[in-house]
């Protein structure tokens, strides 16, 4: 059977190598992958969840596995102290009492 795909790079080199990828080409694959899943996104706007910190909007600079940078850089915080402004939030342009 004729196939338009590329031909695979251990084609001929590599014995595990029978007509899908092999174990070998995807452990390397794995080892050199960075997996970074975050609850946040960079531009998302935030607000911390504590009313003793700052109520202040925030913007989320760069997302990482467990916490954010915000401002530009300037500010860190932990995913499980900060949560989406809501769009009242973003109206009054800080964090808002829980139930307005």
């Amino acid at each position: 059977m004729q196939t338009n795909l590329p031909q695979h790079p251990c084609a001929n080199k590599c014995t595990d190598f029978k007509e899908e990828q092999c174990g070998h080409c995807l452990v390397q694959v794995m080892r050199t992958r960075t997996v970074i899943e975050s609850d946040f996104l960079s531009g998302d706007v935030v607000v911390f969840v504590d009313a003793a910190k700052p109520d202040h909007l925030m913007t989320v600079h760069k997302a990482q596995e467990n916490s954010v940078l915000l401002d530009g850089n300037r500010s860190f915080a932990l995913n499980h102290l900060i949560r989406p402004a809501s769009v009242a939030e973003l109206g009054a342009g800080k964090r808002l009492e829980e139930g307005v």
